[in-house]
């Protein structure tokens, strides 16, 4: 007896297949998303020329680690991870630059644990971030302090290095995050008025380094705000190049009044550089694309 049966279409067959590409493709990228590349880690090396650089800090190395975000997303073993990666580089100091946990302090003190293995003979200094300042930033600046990192809270240190004295800038976040600059600008007014502080005395041949969370921070400077002062070279972290950069037009979405201005790397502004680290960590949503966790070694050189 002949069969009822027919064979399916032809074009159902191949839109299957086509179904089925699809399916593994979109699995291959939900796993290089969120299990690869978030782990991938970058070291990128920019030799940063500074005009008031003194002759014994030519060719100075500073490491820089930020937006770890220990908590529901990252471990111990991915900041551990990040540790012994800088640690490799042979930094002559290191900075860290805000965002050490996301939603708890809780999960600082792990986080600290593992920073404590860090090394460089210059020191160990950092920032605190919103998400810092979004939970118990007390909590979390004594845990990094009992880890033997110093943490500058509206704060400034002086290095000596040789016959030259570097200082670090160590200016705290304020929590306030907006898109509209106008509203930026008056939430952070007495962070630059602290900042003008801390640049008073200090000798004119002497170098100068902010160390602050959010890059934004650093366009509302050098107005009527630092009448005293300047700063050589700014380094920030908060915006995660986005943490997804997506070809021609990349990241659609970036935490900063500026536009994508502060998405990654070295922005020279109109008044000092400002070097904008892309972090270890993410948050919501965990993913990255096109857009690697970032270990900066930079090395200074006088130009």
């Amino acid at each position: 007896m002949a069969s009822n049966r027919h064979p399916l279409p032809t074009q159902f067959s191949i839109s299957r297949r086509a179904f089925l590409r699809l399916g593994l493709g979109a699995l291959a990228g939900g796993l290089y998303t969120t299990k690869i590349e978030p782990g991938w880690i970058e070291v990128t090396r920019p030799y940063i020329h500074l005009a008031h650089l003194p002759a014994a800090l030519r060719g100075f190395k500073i490491a820089q680690l930020s937006d770890l975000h220990a908590g529901p997303y990252v471990d111990a073993a991915e900041i551990r991870h990040s540790v012994a990666i800088a640690n490799s580089l042979g930094a002559d100091l290191m900075v860290l630059t805000g965002d050490f946990v996301s939603r708890s302090a809780s999960f600082s003190k792990a986080c600290a644990q593992e920073l404590a293995a860090l090394r460089a003979p210059y020191g160990l200094y950092a920032v605190l971030g919103n998400h810092d300042i979004w939970t118990d930033p007390d909590e979390i600046a004594g845990n990094l302090s009992d880890a033997g990192i110093v943490v500058l809270r509206d704060a400034r240190q002086a290095i000596q290095i040789g016959t030259a004295q570097l200082w670090l800038l160590g200016i705290e976040d304020t929590g306030f995050l907006s898109h509209s600059f106008k509203a930026f600008r008056s939430r952070w007014l007495d962070k630059a008025a602290k900042l003008a502080e801390l640049l008073l005395g200090i000798p004119p041949q002497e170098s100068r380094i902010l160390l602050v969370h959010n890059p934004d921070f650093t366009e509302m400077l050098f107005t009527e705000m630092l009448p005293a002062g300047r700063i050589d070279l700014a380094l920030c972290g908060h915006t995660h190049g986005g943490q997804v950069r997506l070809p021609i037009i990349g990241p659609p979405f970036l935490p900063s009044c500026m536009g994508q201005k502060f998405a990654g790397g070295l922005v020279y502004g109109p008044h000092t550089p400002v070097y904008v680290n892309r972090g270890i960590g993410v948050i919501s949503p965990p993913v990255r694309f096109n857009c690697r966790p970032e270990i900066t070694l930079i090395e200074l050189e006088r130009g």
